[in-house]
């Protein structure tokens, strides 16, 4: 029985000490259940603060950038930027990448354009890494379409051909997601993005075929834009399609490709009307006006240089000499053309004048300082507008100016730099 009884009390205090010990453990495992769950909930509150702030920040960098106060939106998007790792915070990073890009690029198109496009650039890669066509296809779409446009902005300062490509590869990229079913609007905006580019690459290199590819991209996007609900996106997609057209027409079909970029330019006067889009309105009738000038060199000379020199005249209603000067220069060049080529028809001497006061126009903005190539160009034109008016009054003093013109010209077209032009005068 003694034995027993010894067996008993074993037991006890081996149940004794087993209980202490996993009252220890639970002690320990609630502190540390507790310890984290204090931690997790100080992280929650952290994080909901800083997010606060992210909100709010991000709120008044996109109102800054609205108001064009694209340095201010910049400073602001940097301090997020400072606050947030694409790690713990990947989603916010990105987007405030992407916005910090496109406030680059508008601070590209007021001041140091190839730098701030590089920042542009730089952001919109960032994003990339987080907003991946997997992860975040909407998103990925937004940001490949701005690295596009970025891309192309930077093409207008140095490699050309391969920024072009660039831009184009992020619009292809973007299209992947952009599709017409899925997102119409997002397709057509692209599809006019990659029309502009196959029209920019056109002048570097396989004109014909790039510009088809530009007219194509442009013809995707009318298949959104109309001229009732989307006007102002029908207008510029128009305007894009008589731009790939008329250069078409210096490869083939000359007479075909610039009826179709005439009809173009009018779609696009339907929209961009004096009284609402004035500064459009000018553009398009300098275009119109250089496509019927074009179109002269074909067919109904007189008729359709005519209606060069009443688009060329709608033009400058706008673009005045005060307001836009270099515009104001360049019409009045292309008005000097279309006067030249109308003196070959008819009133010789009263269009030779005509054409000769143009280029003077052209050339108090032209000057040698400012504009060295177009201020040669103009000086040469000016020249075979006074030889040809020498052939009817004048003679002397008239060759006289004539010659002067083409000396001035020859001060930028030199034989080592411009040998071709060179010959020519």
């Amino acid at each position: 029985m003694r034995r027993k009884t010894r067996t008993v009390r074993s037991k006890r205090k081996q149940d004794w000490k087993s209980n202490f010990w996993i009252g220890i453990i639970v002690l320990v495992i609630t502190g540390l259940l507790v310890g984290v769950l204090v931690f997790l909930y100080s992280e929650h509150v952290e994080r909901k603060h800083i997010m606060s702030q992210i909100d709010s920040s991000l709120r008044e960098a996109d109102s800054l950038l609205d108001a064009r106060k694209f340095e201010e939106a910049i400073d602001i998007y940097k301090g997020v930027l400072e606050k947030v790792s694409s790690k713990k915070f990947p989603d916010e990073y990105a987007m405030t990448q992407n916005n910090l890009g496109n406030a680059y690029g508008y601070l590209a198109g007021v001041k140091d354009k190839e730098s701030n496009l590089e920042k542009a650039i730089n952001a919109f890669q960032e994003a990339l890494k987080i907003k991946t066509v997997e992860s975040h296809p909407i998103e990925y779409a937004t940001t490949q379409n701005n690295l596009g446009n970025a891309y192309d902005g930077l093409a207008e300062v140095r490699d050309k051909g391969a920024n072009l490509e660039k831009a184009i590869h992020a619009y292809q990229e973007a299209l992947k997601i952009r599709t017409v079913e899925s997102y119409p609007i997002g397709y057509a905006t692209t599809q006019n993005n990659l029309g502009t580019a196959y029209t920019h690459l056109a002048e570097v290199r396989n004109k014909g075929s790039n510009l088809e590819k530009a007219i194509n991209a442009c013809q995707e996007a009318l298949k959104i834009y109309t001229v009732g609900n989307d006007s102002t996106d029908y207008a510029m997609t128009q305007s894009n399609i008589g731009t790939a057209y008329r250069g078409l027409a210096e490869v083939r079909d000359k007479e075909a490709n610039l009826e179709k970029a005439i009809t173009a330019f009018q779609e696009t006067l339907k929209i961009n009307t004096v009284e609402r889009y004035p500064i459009n309105y000018a553009a398009i009738q300098n275009n119109l006006g250089n496509a019927y000038l074009d179109l002269a060199g074909v067919r109904d000379k007189e008729a359709n240089l005519e209606k060069a020199i009443t688009a060329h005249q709608e033009a400058l209603k706008i673009n005045t000499v005060e307001r836009y000067p270099v515009d104001y220069a360049m019409i009045q060049s292309n008005l000097g053309a279309a006067y030249s080529g109308l003196a070959e028809v008819r009133d010789k001497e009263s269009n030779l004048e005509k054409a000769i006061n143009a280029y003077q126009e052209a050339l108090k903005i032209r000057t040698i300082e400012s504009y060295p190539i177009d201020y040669a160009m103009t000086q040469y034109n000016l020249g075979i507008a006074y030889s040809g008016l020498a052939e009817v009054r004048d003679k002397e003093s008239n060759l006289k100016k004539a010659i002067n013109a083409y000396q001035e010209a020859l001060k930028i077209y030199t034989e080592e730099k411009y040998p071709i032009m060179y010959q020519t005068v």
